[in-house]
């Protein structure tokens, strides 16, 4: 796992996602999404889908008005480019539901679990989910 901090941004995945979403903005979210909120409880979500989950719901969040604290340099130009902007309801509850499950069943959230830095990663995964609560429409 190419992770350099707890953060949903600090990580190999997140990053390379972060490039692709330039050019593809919401199709990605989309594409990313999907398929996780609507797995079944027995459907494993390896690690690097789950950091690429983290990333679009972050997306997501911030498109909707509730940035991360200090966003990575990519998003920041993306929002300033592309605000304001209307968010589907639909992505947000996709986000919503990927986030809950990559929170409770992943092979991410039992990697962090064996480390020394688990509640860092809880904190900052909470943090989105507060944010992604915080959306109306």
């Amino acid at each position: 796992m190419g992770t350099w901090g707890f953060g949903n941004f600090e990580n190999d995945a997140a990053a390379d996602w972060l490039y692709d979403f330039g050019e593809n903005d919401f199709r990605l979210i989309d594409r990313t999404l999907a398929g996780v909120a609507a797995m079944l409880e027995v459907d494993e979500l390896d690690a690097e889908e789950a950091q690429e989950v983290l990333v679009a719901a972050e997306c997501v969040a911030a498109a909707a008005g509730f940035p991360p604290d200090d966003p990575p340099q990519e998003l920041a130009e993306w929002l300033a480019e592309n605000s304001p902007m209307r968010v589907k309801p639909e992505y947000i509850e996709m986000a919503r539901q990927a986030v809950a499950r990559v929170f409770t069943k992943s092979e991410l959230r039992d990697l962090w679990l064996e480390s020394d830095e688990f509640g860092a990663w809880e904190t900052a995964v909470t943090n989105l989910q507060s944010r992604l609560n915080q959306i109306s429409y």
